[in-house]
This record gives C-alpha cells, sequence and structure tokens, in this order.
C-alpha cells in the first residue's frame, strides 16, 4: 500500500463564507468553478453564511468563524473574503421571526443589512483584505447588493491629494509577513507553546518564510507579546457589534464578552476576573451599562460592582 498522501493543495486567495443548505450548495461549487476558481478558495460552510457573524445569540459561531478565517490566512495565504448568502434561508427566517421570502423586497434589504455588518465585522478585524458581498437566488443566479466596507480583489482604496476624494487603485504585492505569526497566534490559545511546538515554529520560519533563526525568534517573541492587545480587540470588535445606538451594553452581552475573553485568554482565568476584565474593556472604549431588571427597579449595580 502506498503512503503517499496525494499532492498538497494549491495556495488559496478566497475565503468563502457560505451556508449549509443542501438545495445550493452544488450552485456554489459549480458557480466557484465556473469563474476558474476550483482549488484556489477555502469555504467555510455555516447556517446563514454572513448571519453567523451578525447573531449576537450565537458567540460561538463567531468565534469558530474567526478561528477558521484567521487558520485559512495562515495555512493558505487567502487575501480576499466573499459573503454568500442566499434567498429562502432558514437560519435567516429563523432569526428574522418571520418568512423573509413572503416580502421579496424586505427580505433583499434584510439580507443586505446583515451582509454589510457581517462585512463591516471583516473590516475591523482585518483591513488588509478585500471583500465582496453576494445574495443567490434558488436557480443559481446571483445578485452583489451594495456593500460599504466591500473593495474589488487587487484594489485598495486611494486617495486623491487634490480633492482628498476616495478612489480605487491597483493595491501593492502584500507585505511578507510571516505566516508563522498567525500560527502562533493560533496555537497560543491554549496556553504557552511547549518547547516542541516552539521548535516547529521556529521550522516554518526558516524553512518557508525565509527568515534567520535570529529573525524568526524575534517573531516568536512578538506574537507573545501582543496577545493581549489581540484579544481586547476582538473583544472590542464584539462589543462594538452588540452595543446599541447610544454606546450601550446589557448585562448578558458583557457575559458573552467575558466568556469569549476567557476563552482567548487561555487557561488559568477565573469567570469573575473574566467579566471585570471585559468590563474594564468596555469602559476604556466608553460603553456604557443599560440598566437591568424590571421597571422601576432597573439599576447599573451590576456594571459598578465590576469597576469597583
Amino acid at each position: 500500500m502506498s503512503s503517499s498522501i496525494g499532492p498538497v493543495p494549491a495556495k488559496a486567495d478566497t475565503f468563502l463564507i457560505s451556508c449549509i443548505d443542501p438545495r445550493l450548495t452544488d450552485d456554489t461549487t459549480f458557480r466557484f468553478a465556473a469563474l476558474g476558481r476550483t482549488d484556489r478558495y477555502s469555504e467555510m460552510r455555516i447556517a446563514g453564511a454572513a448571519l453567523a457573524l451578525v447573531d449576537q445569540n450565537r458567540p460561538g459561531w463567531q468565534a469558530a468563524l474567526w478561528e477558521n478565517l484567521a487558520a485559512s490566512r495562515a495555512l493558505h495565504g487567502i487575501r480576499h473574503v466573499t459573503l454568500l448568502n442566499h434567498r429562502d434561508c432558514g437560519a435567516m427566517d429563523l432569526w428574522a421571526r418571520r418568512r423573509l421570502a413572503d416580502d421579496p423586497v424586505d427580505e433583499l434589504r434584510v439580507h443586505t443589512e446583515v451582509l454589510n455588518g457581517a462585512a463591516d465585522a471583516i473590516r475591523a478585524r482585518h483591513p488588509d483584505l478585500t471583500i465582496e458581498i453576494k445574495l443567490m437566488e434558488l436557480d443559481g443566479s446571483v445578485t452583489q447588493p451594495s456593500c460599504r466596507s466591500c473593495v474589488p480583489m487587487g484594489f485598495r482604496l486611494g486617495v486623491i491629494a487634490q480633492d482628498g476624494l476616495p478612489v480605487l487603485e491597483p493595491s501593492p504585492p502584500p507585505p511578507a509577513a510571516p505566516r508563522m505569526a498567525e500560527m502562533a497566534r493560533l496555537r497560543s490559545q491554549s496556553g504557552p507553546l511547549e518547547r516542541g511546538a516552539e521548535f516547529a515554529l521556529l521550522e516554518m520560519g526558516i524553512t518557508e518564510d525565509g527568515l534567520t533563526l535570529a529573525q524568526a525568534q524575534e517573531v516568536l517573541a512578538a506574537s507573545a507579546t501582543a496577545r493581549p492587545q489581540e484579544v481586547e480587540r476582538d473583544i472590542l470588535t464584539y462589543l462594538r457589534s452588540q452595543a446599541d445606538r447610544r454606546g450601550r451594553i446589557s448585562e448578558r452581552v458583557l457575559g458573552e464578552a467575558a466568556a469569549l475573553y476567557r476563552r482567548l485568554s487561555g487557561p488559568g482565568m477565573t469567570e469573575q476576573e473574566s467579566r471585570e476584565a471585559a468590563a474594564g474593556i468596555a469602559a476604556r472604549a466608553g460603553f456604557t451599562p443599560r440598566p437591568a431588571g424590571w421597571w422601576p427597579f432597573r439599576s447599573t449595580r451590576w456594571w459598578d460592582s465590576l469597576l469597583a
């Protein structure tokens, strides 16, 4: 029996977020094949597609999607994200608490809002990635709603010096950022790296990223130092997505942020410590608490006790 595991897949340039609806999985594959994208994209299928980054009741889905996107960046070198929703989506109906397909105009509006919300979240976390949003009809055809955070692949936003208006210009080649840095961040989520893991990352930096041993060691040290800032950035991104228009967050949202903080920070942190840390991040960013409890007994005591 041969021990070969087959050829290594070609490097991808696109991360596709699509839905699990079995009616359209083939249409998605066929469409990307027709565009010449076979073996050039990695795909994550999750209920509601872009909805996973918007639904505040499923922080676990958001975390899974962020982790898969980060892994695809590290493993495949993707530079572009495609968000692909579809009409008559059961997950969207459950979230909206109505059958959206009964009113196609309203359905388009809701999908456009969800797709834009997800694109905004990706832009905040990965500003160097280009993004596109699409909506698939049940016949497999695709429309492209207006998108405030999207830039076509291969371009970036530039500025005309005379009038300051933003324009599209060809993007320069991506900087040679070591892939080992992202891998170090992913592997350190469970705690400090063991010597074997450190050696494997150093080997990746030298053999795959073309670094010297000293440069690879510097990247590894920088990744360990940057971890607290990255966790705070992730918590801020989540809080911004859940705050109301007045910049207020509820006790439930803070609890979800604390759970995310605890998971991202690794073992050794108590639930109370993670709540206090999340509350501190929220306060420094200017968020305020939303009173909890029944009227007229609503109060912000739950918040005050964490910042005492």
